[in-house]
């Protein structure tokens, strides 16, 4: 691991890996290691390969602002010129797309390819909803009934989902019911994590800045690079998926079957099978 100090954060970064270079950007309440196993590692045969904690994750550190996807963007910004990366591919998932969407939109001759798996567009997706899916989880189920929150009011559902799993984590409480992919989960680190987002919360203003509105219909429009959208069919940013098939019609769409918010782990041999076409990596390479 190595870091680089910017304008007002210090980012936590590593690089595996040899040939032209990808950057992943990861969501809330993970860290580069969502990355790491699936992806990094049988890349990094074709890639250089970047992963960083994004402010407030990880190693990084934790300012009390910042938070919206705009300014996180200036953290890649910071962060390829420390590396002496004129441009590379950007994948990124849930906020990370978000925040590699707004790097593309301020400089889009830096981006060759823009990969986003299932990221909440603000600008198109404002409020996001419980009935935005008809699909729920067993586990889903559990949070929603034990909770105390009445979560067909709440207009924030996926970022309250994070909140209230990552205190009943620190607590000693939760549930004994589990997704294929669950935050906090029993791996290692998953105590500290789950510590770090509540630090977060209660601590900056990531809470009113991650939803605040960034990049636009329009200017997503314009954005002149390849890219490959990919979201789960049972996700709660759907309606952003649904918003982009008029904007970006030339581009390539993929719907995971039955995917959830975190397919990028639970369905990644199917992401792989798509990315890697989309990357130009051949079948007998990958």
């Amino acid at each position: 691991m190595a870091e680089v100090q910017l304008n007002d954060v210090t980012i936590a970064f590593q690089q595996m890996g040899e040939g032209p270079d990808l950057l992943f950007v990861h969501g809330l309440a993970a860290s580069r290691a969502f990355w790491f196993l699936q992806y990094a590692m049988p890349l990094s045969k074709h890639f250089r390969i970047t992963l960083f904690d994004v402010r407030g994750h990880g190693y990084s550190s934790m300012p009390t602002s910042g938070y919206e996807a705009v300014k996180a963007a200036e953290d890649i910004t910071g962060l390829l010129d420390h590396l002496g990366i004129a441009s590379c591919v950007l994948v990124g998932h849930s906020y990370g797309g978000g925040v590699a969407l707004e790097f593309a939109g301020l400089h889009p001759d830096r981006v060759e390819k823009l990969v986003v798996l299932d990221t909440k567009i603000n600008a198109l997706q404002p409020a996001q909803r419980l009935s935005d899916s008809p699909h729920l989880s067993p586990f889903e189920i559990e949070v929603a009934r034990s909770s105390g929150h009445d979560w067909d009011l709440e207009t924030q559902v996926g970022l309250l989902f994070l909140e209230v799993l990552a205190r009943w984590k620190v607590s000693g409480g939760g549930s004994d019911i589990k997704d294929v992919f669950t935050p906090f989960g029993e791996g290692r680190g998953a105590q500290r994590t789950a510590k770090q987002f509540v630090e977060l919360m209660d601590t900056t203003s990531a809470l009113q800045e991650v939803v605040l509105p960034g990049i636009d219909g329009p200017a997503i429009a314009r954005l002149p690079m390849p890219c490959l959208w990919i979201y789960g069919d049972w996700s709660r940013s759907m309606p952003s998926y649904r918003a982009l098939l008029p904007l970006r019609p030339t581009a390539e769409f993929r719907l995971v079957p039955q995917g959830g918010h975190f397919f990028p782990i639970s369905n990644a041999a199917l992401v792989l099978s798509w990315l890697k076409p989309f990357l130009g990596l051949v079948e007998t390479e990958a």
